[in-house]
């Protein structure tokens, strides 16, 4: 967990972020992260629909970095962009993915991250805990990429609120975030799109259909390798949810996909009595990483290859993770909403479930 500490130096910062090139690469390679996902955090949905940020609840999360550059051999300053949900008001409590916290600059005061909130509210009380478990432990598993910030006073207004979904009874969910494709500006408010749901342990087809392996059995074959390999790293293996970007058995790239920015970005659906709440958040996308003059539809967008997603995943919060993370957050005074109320609350006081 990230707790108060003392702010290291700037040397100790840079030999620790020279140990931690390894894992990071292994992570990027293992899953695809596009940049913005996780080195550089998830971007608003591609041909996603403007929503109020007030009716989802979602938030774009702007974290100050210290970053090596092994080009430089130093420490440069950066920032990394993501998308947050608000699971409640008093004190405010916020959702996001746990690797936009990666490399983020410590306020030497209290040694939290230092990180503001967008969408529209103009004042915010200043962040009082951060709880996110380890970024070696992340690596490892997929299942713990989730952080709970909460903050030292109430939520304004003019944010909404977003409770935890216990139980999935749809079989599909609205994705939001921040996220933007190559050619668009940043964004005053999230853009959402309703999505299929699918397991990340579905088969490779329903992500990259087979008439795309008559086409260029190697390439496919590779982006196969690439999409088997996150299933090392996640433990359980149904921890993470996925949606495509496939109808009718063709790639569509005018179909809404995450990417980079949309990290932490909520996966909301609704339960039988029309209650929406949030299951998942945004983690990690896969793109495809080469173009070839087979697979026609990357005629179909100028832009580059991270405007073509094939696969997106949701960390799922019903987890044993996630809940034992979130227990850890409301013992701190996090103020963590549920659809099943107090039912979840004497629950979680009890220890995960």
């Amino acid at each position: 967990m990230k707790r108060k500490h003392d702010q290291p130096s700037v040397a100790a910062r840079a030999a620790r972020l020279r140990q931690r090139s390894r894992p990071a690469a292994r992570w990027a390679q293992a899953c695809a992260i596009v940049s913005g996902l996780l080195p550089a955090a998830a971007q608003a949905l591609i041909h996603g629909e403007p929503t109020p940020s007030v009716a989802v609840a979602t938030v774009e999360l702007v974290v100050e970095q210290w970053i090596w550059h092994g080009s430089t051999r130093g420490i440069v300053s950066g920032r990394n962009e993501c998308s947050a949900v608000v699971v409640g008001r008093a004190p405010l409590t916020v959702l996001t993915a746990a690797h936009c916290l990666r490399d983020a600059r410590l306020d030497p005061g209290n040694g939290l991250p230092v990180l503001r909130l967008q969408g529209g509210a103009t004042v915010l009380p200043p962040l009082r805990h951060a709880v996110y478990r380890r970024f070696e432990d992340v690596d490892a598993n997929l299942a713990r990429d989730v952080a709970v910030l909460v903050f030292d006073g109430d939520a304004p207004d003019e944010l909404g609120l977003m409770p935890l979904a216990d139980h999935v009874d749809d079989d599909r969910a609205m994705l939001c975030g921040y996220g933007r494709g190559y050619t668009d500006k940043p964004l005053r408010q999230p853009r959402c799109a309703v999505k299929p749901l699918l397991a990340a342990s579905d088969d490779f087809y329903r992500f990259v259909p087979q008439q795309y392996e008559t086409l260029d059995p190697l390439l496919h074959l590779q982006f196969r390798a690439q999409f088997e390999a996150k299933h090392a790293v996640v433990e359980p293996a149904w921890a993470l949810l996925a949606v495509n970007r496939v109808e009718d058995g063709q790639y569509r790239v005018a179909l809404p996909m995450p990417t980079r920015g949309d990290s932490g970005g909520p996966w909301i659906v609704t339960d039988r009595d029309g209650r929406r709440g949030v299951f998942a958040l945004t983690s990690f996308v896969e793109t495809f990483y080469r173009k070839n003059k087979q697979w026609t539809f990357f005629n179909d967008s100028p832009g580059p290859l991270s405007d073509f997603p094939y696969a997106a995943y949701g960390v799922r919060l019903d987890t044993p993770e996630a809940r034992a993370l979130i227990t850890r957050a409301r013992a701190l005074g996090a103020d963590i909403r549920s659809l099943d109320g107090d039912a979840t609350r004497r629950a979680d006081a009890g220890g995960a479930r």
